[in-house]
C-alpha cells in the first residue's frame, strides 16, 4: 500500500490517547470498521496492525527519570548504554527495562527535571541587572502585571514557556487570564482527557456558561476551577469527601484508575460507592461522581506542578512584556545549535519591531548582544558563534584583539592586529558569507580573496612570534609600519547568492527577513507576512500575503499546460505558490527570484503540508512618501474584499494531471477513464452511473462532453425557488487520488454557501449509494456547476433539479 493509502486509513482512528483498534472500529463516529467492510485490503492492513498492537517499537531514554537503589543495580536490573550520547554528549547507562518493571522491583524512579527556561530568566535578570541597573529575585516578580495578562491575551506568547503554538495560543486568547490561577488551570487542561473541557472552563470564567455541580459538595473543590476537575488534587478531595477515603487511599484509587486495568476499576467502583453510601449518598449520586472523576484521575496534573510550571510561564511573559530586547536576547542564546527556534525567535523580534542585524565582526560577539541605536532604540546582533561550521572558541581571541585594539579599519588592520591562529579558512568563509565582514568589501570580491587573507594573517602572525624586528620597529609608536595591500577585484555578490549562503549557514535569509520586516509598517493586519499565521484549519480560506520570491520552479501539466511553483519567502519561513496557466499568462512577468510581491489566493493543504493556490498577484511598490500603501496597481486588495469567485474562473485546485518533478500527481490525477461497459446489466470493473435515480425528474440538460448543465441560467441571488444540487461521483483505484477530489469538491461548495441543498451520488464496490449532504448548503449558480464540472472531469457529474415543496 502506498503512504497515502496507509495515512487515510489511519485517520480514520480517533485522535483518543490509548485507544485501541477496537475501539476506533467501535467507535460510532469512526469510518474505520466500513472501510474493513468495504475494501479487502484495508481488512489486511487492519488484521496485520492488531498483531503488532502493543509490541514496544523502540527503545528510548527517560529525560529526566534516574533509578536509585541500595544495591549495586547490575545485580536487580539488567543494564545497558543507549546507542547515542544526549544532548550533553555523554553517554549514560539505562536500566534495559521500562519504568513500571522498574518500580515493580521496588527501585526508586526520581525525575530531575531541568529547564532552560530558569537560564533564560536567570540570564534576562543579569541583562536587565546590567544595562538598567535594576536587580531583583524572581520571586519578587509582582503577580498582577497588567502588561504582561495583556500581552497573554492578546497571543503574543511566542517564546513564552508552556503557551507557545498554535492550539495552546489560541485558548490562551478565549480565557484572557487575570490571575495566575488562570495559567495554571490552562497548563493542566492542555492535555489529553481535560482538553475537551477548555470551552467549558473558558466560558464559565466569562459568564457565557453557567457554573453547575452533581452536588454541593463539590462547590467548595471544585469552585475555584469553575466546576471543571482540572487538578489531581480535585479527584482525591472528591474520593475523600464522597467515599469517605483518606488522602492516601484516594491516590492508590487514582493511580489504579490511571492504569485503565477494567478489574482494577471494576474493583475500585465498588469500593468507591460503597463508601459513598456509608457517607449517607445515594446510589445514583455515586455512579454519576465516579463517572465524572475517572476520566481525570489518570491525566490530570498536580496542582503544585501546575502552578510551578504557570508561575514560569508568568515570569517568561513578565519578562517579554516588560524588558522585550533583554528577553528575546536571552532566548535567542539558549537556541544556539537549533536553528528553526533562532529563525522563529528572529521573526518574532521582527514582529515586536526590534531590529535582528547582521553578524559583524566589528560590533558583534559570538552570543546574541544589544546593540542601542543612534535614537535610543534597541537591536539585537546576531551572534557570530550561532553562524553554522563556526567555533565560539575560534573567535573569542580575535573578539578580544579587537576590545583591545577598537574597530578594524580593515581587512588588512584586521590580519595584523587579531589573533586569528584559530580561524581557519572554512570559518573566514562562513563569516563572509553572512556578511560578518561587510564593513571590508562585497561579499563576493572577500570570498575571492580568502586564501590571501588567511596568507596575511599567518604572516603578520609569524613575524609576532619571531624575535625579528623590522625598520619600523626602531621608531616604536612614532611611525606605524605599513600595512600589505589585498586587492579585492571588482566582483559583487547577486541578492540570491546572499540569500543562499544565508539560509545555509543562519538557517534563514536575514537580508530578506530584514527586507520584509520594513513591510510590518506599511502593509495592514489583513495581509500575511508571518508563515506561523497561516495554519491547517484555514484550508479553503481566501488570504493576502505579502513576501518575497525566494525560487521559481516551472513545469507542465500531463496536458503540458504551463505552471510555476513559487517558494514565497515570510518573515519566519517559506510557503510554496502555485500559478496555474490561466494566472500564468496575466502574472507570467512577475515570478522572478527576488521581487516583493502581494498575492491573493486560497491555503490548501495535502498530505499536511500547506501550500497557496494563487487567484490574483502584483508586484509590491514599497512607498516613497512615508505613506503605508503601495502603489495602487501593484496592491492585492484584503481576503476579505476578495471576489467570491476566483478571478477570471481562477481554479482553487491544482489542474487534473498536474505532476510533481518526482512523478506523483499534485491534484486529481485522473487519466480520462471511459464509461463503463455494461453486460446483462452489470458493469466490468466500475458502475455506470445512471442518469436518472428514484425517478426524479432532473431539470437539466446534457452536454456533449458529458457534463450535466441546469436548463436554465441559475444566478446567486436569481434562484427563485429551491434547487438541489446532485454531484454523481465513481470512486476510482486510487483511494489518495479521490480524497483529494472530494477534498477539491467540498472547499469549492464552502464557497458558495447558500440554502440549496446537496445530494450525493456514489458508485462503489458494485452499488451506487445516494445520501443527502446534510452539513453543507449551497446557492446554486452557472458557476458553481461548471467548476464543480472541471473537477470532476472524467468521474462523475453534476446536475441540478428543483425541489419540490
Amino acid at each position: 500500500m502506498t503512504y497515502g493509502d496507509v495515512d487515510r486509513v489511519a485517520r480514520m482512528i480517533p485522535t483518543r490517547l490509548g485507544i485501541t483498534l477496537d475501539d476506533a472500529k467501535a467507535d460510532p463516529e469512526s469510518e474505520l470498521a466500513e472501510a474493513i467492510e468495504a475494501d479487502e485490503q484495508i481488512r489486511e492492513l487492519v488484521e496485520k496492525a492488531e498483531g503488532l498492537e502493543g509490541v514496544t517499537r523502540h527503545s528510548s531514554t527517560h529525560a529526566a527519570g534516574v533509578v536509585i537503589s541500595q544495591q549495586p543495580l547490575d545485580e536487580i536490573v539488567p543494564l545497558q548504554r543507549p546507542q547515542k550520547a544526549d544532548d550533553s554528549g555523554s553517554v549514560a547507562t539505562t536500566t534495559q527495562y521500562a519504568m513500571e518493571p522498574v518500580a515493580a522491583l521496588g527501585l526508586l524512579k526520581l525525575d530531575f527535571l531541568g529547564l532552560v527556561n530558569l537560564t533564560v530568566l536567570a540570564k534576562a535578570r543579569d541583562l536587565i541587572a546590567e544595562r538598567h541597573g535594576i536587580h531583583f529575585d524572581l520571586v519578587d516578580i509582582p503577580l498582577d502585571d497588567a502588561k504582561t495578562f495583556d500581552l497573554l491575551s492578546r497571543g503574543d506568547t511566542a517564546g513564552v514557556f508552556q503557551l507557545e503554538g498554535g492550539g495552546m495560543t489560541r485558548y490562551i486568547k478565549e480565557l484572557k487570564p487575570s490571575a495566575l490561577a488562570d495559567v495554571a488551570a490552562m497548563i493542566a487542561l492542555y492535555r489529553p482527557g481535560p482538553m475537551e473541557h477548555i470551552s467549558t472552563f473558558i466560558d464559565a470564567k466569562h459568564g457565557r456558561r453557567a457554573v453547575s455541580y452533581l452536588h454541593p459538595a463539590l462547590e467548595e473543590i471544585l469552585e475555584e476551577t469553575y466546576g471543571v476537575i482540572v487538578y489531581q488534587d480535585q479527584v482525591l478531595h472528591i474520593a475523600r469527601t464522597f467515599a469517605g477515603y483518606t488522602l492516601g487511599e484516594a491516590d492508590i484509587v487514582r493511580k489504579a484508575m490511571g492504569k485503565k486495568i477494567p478489574a482494577i476499576m471494576a474493583q475500585e467502583k465498588e469500593k468507591f460507592i460503597a463508601g459513598a453510601l456509608n457517607q449517607g449518598f445515594d446510589q445514583e449520586l455515586a455512579d454519576k461522581v465516579f463517572a465524572l472523576v475517572e476520566p481525570f484521575a489518570g491525566y490530570a496534573f498536580n496542582k503544585a506542578h501546575s502552578v510551578s510550571y504557570g508561575l514560569i510561564s508568568y515570569w517568561t511573559a513578565y519578562l517579554k512584556a516588560n524588558y522585550t530586547a533583554e528577553y528575546m536576547v536571552s532566548l535567542l542564546n539558549s537556541y544556539v545549535g537549533h536553528n528553526d527556534r533562532i529563525n522563529s525567535a528572529v521573526a518574532e523580534c521582527q514582529r515586536l519591531k526590534i531590529p535582528v542585524l547582521p553578524p559583524s565582526i566589528n560590533r558583534g560577539r559570538t552570543e546574541f548582544t544589544i546593540e542601542t541605536g543612534p535614537d535610543s532604540s534597541d537591536a539585537i546582533r546576531f551572534g557570530m558563534g550561532a553562524v553554522k561550521g563556526v567555533g565560539a572558541s575560534a573567535l573569542e581571541a580575535v573578539i578580544e584583539s579587537r576590545d583591545k585594539a577598537g574597530p578594524f579599519d580593515s581587512i588588512e588592520h584586521m590580519c595584523r592586529e587579531a589573533d586569528m591562529g584559530g580561524v581557519n579558512r572554512k570559518t573566514l568563509e562562513s563569516l563572509v558569507k553572512v556578511g560578518a565582514l561587510d564593513d571590508f568589501g562585497d561579499r563576493a570580491a572577500l570570498l575571492e580573496s580568502v586564501d590571501r587573507i588567511v596568507g596575511l594573517a599567518q604572516s603578520e602572525a609569524n613575524l609576532k612570534n619571531s624575535d625579528q624586528s623590522s625598520m619600523f620597529d626602531m621608531f616604536g609608536e612614532s611611525v606605524s609600519a605599513p600595512l600589505a595591500d589585498i586587492a579585492l577585484p571588482d566582483i559583487t555578490a547577486s541578492d540570491r547568492e546572499r540569500d543562499e549562503w544565508e539560509r545555509e549557514l543562519l538557517g534563514m535569509s536575514l537580508s530578506n527577513i530584514n527586507i520584509l520586516a520594513s513591510l510590518l509598517t506599511v502593509t495592514d493586519s489583513e495581509h500575511i507576512v508571518f508563515r506561523s499565521d497561516i495554519q491547517p484549519e484555514m484550508a479553503g480560506k481566501k488570504v493576502s500575503l505579502v513576501g518575497q520570491i525566494s525560487n521559481v520552479t516551472r513545469r507542465f501539466t500531463r496536458q503540458n499546460k504551463p505552471f510555476v511553483i513559487a517558494t514565497l519567502g515570510l518573515m519566519d519561513g517559506q510557503i510554496e505558490v502555485f500559478v496555474w496557466e490561466d494566472k500564468l499568462e496575466d502574472t507570467d512577468g512577475l515570478w522572478e527570484e527576488g521581487k516583493i510581491v502581494v498575492i491573493g489566493g486560497s491555503v490548501r493543504t495535502r498530505d499536511d503540508e500547506i501550500s497557496i493556490n494563487c487567484y490574483e498577484a502584483g508586484e509590491y511598490a514599497p512607498p516613497t512618501d512615508g505613506s503605508t500603501a503601495g502603489s495602487d496597481d501593484a496592491r492585492i486588495q484584503p481576503a476579505s474584499q476578495m471576489n467570491e469567485t476566483p478571478v477570471s474562473n481562477g481554479q482553487e485546485s491544482p489542474p487534473a494531471g498536474a505532476v510533481k518533478e518526482n512523478g506523483t500527481s499534485y491534484s486529481n490525477g485522473h487519466s480520462e477513464p471511459t464509461e463503463p461497459a455494461v453486460v446483462d446489466g452489470k458493469t466490468n470493473g466500475s458502475v455506470a452511473l445512471p442518469r436518472e435515480t428514484n425517478g426524479a425528474a432532473r431539470a437539466t440538460q446534457t452536454e456533449t462532453n458529458g457534463h450535466s448543465k441546469p436548463a436554465t441560467g441559475l444566478a446567486h441571488s436569481q434562484a427563485q425557488v429551491p434547487h438541489r444540487l446532485n454531484l454523481r461521483i465513481r470512486e476510482t483505484d486510487s483511494a489518495v487520488d479521490d480524497q483529494m477530489m472530494l477534498d477539491d469538491v467540498k472547499r469549492k461548495l464552502l464557497d458558495y454557501e447558500g440554502k440549496d441543498e446537496v445530494m450525493l451520488e456514489i458508485a462503489s464496490g458494485g452499488a451506487i449509494y445516494r445520501m443527502e449532504w446534510a452539513s453543507i448548503q449551497v446557492s446554486v449558480c452557472d458557476e458553481l456547476t461548471d467548476e464543480l464540472s472541471s473537477i470532476l472531469e472524467g468521474a462523475g457529474s453534476v446536475s441540478v433539479e428543483a425541489v419540490r415543496t
